[in-house]
């Protein structure tokens, strides 16, 4: 087959119609709050394991990180890739783990 016969495929990308999603808008505009006061240590990962928000190696990913800082990264990072109704279930397990504070942010911000 010649070049000349071949046909050019161009991908449409209609970005203009693209939104981002809410929960994805509420995890950047409060990533600040979230690296800083997030507990991924204090049983958080483990309730988001049990709701099957994550996978058992995306909490192990979120536990390799260094500092408290990375892994509170890592797990923004992780939520960002999921969807609206597991960013509920990551709100309702930051009330079971007492973060209501961050959990009553997400929520307010959410309306």
């Amino acid at each position: 087959m010649s070049s000349a016969s071949r046909t050019q495929l161009t991908p449409l990308l209609c970005l203009g119609e693209y939104e981002t999603p809410q929960h994805m808008r509420l995890i950047q505009s409060n990533s600040q709050v979230l690296t800083e006061k997030l507990d991924p240590d204090s049983g958080l990962l483990s309730e988001l394991y049990s709701r099957d928000v994550i996978t058992h190696r995306q909490m192990e990913t979120v536990k390799a990180g260094r500092t408290f800082y990375d892994r509170n990264e890592e797990l923004m990072s992780v939520m960002m890739r999921k969807s609206g109704g597991k960013f509920r279930e990551f709100v309702a397990a930051l009330r079971a783990c007492n973060m209501t504070d961050l959990a009553d942010v997400l929520e307010l911000n959410s309306s």
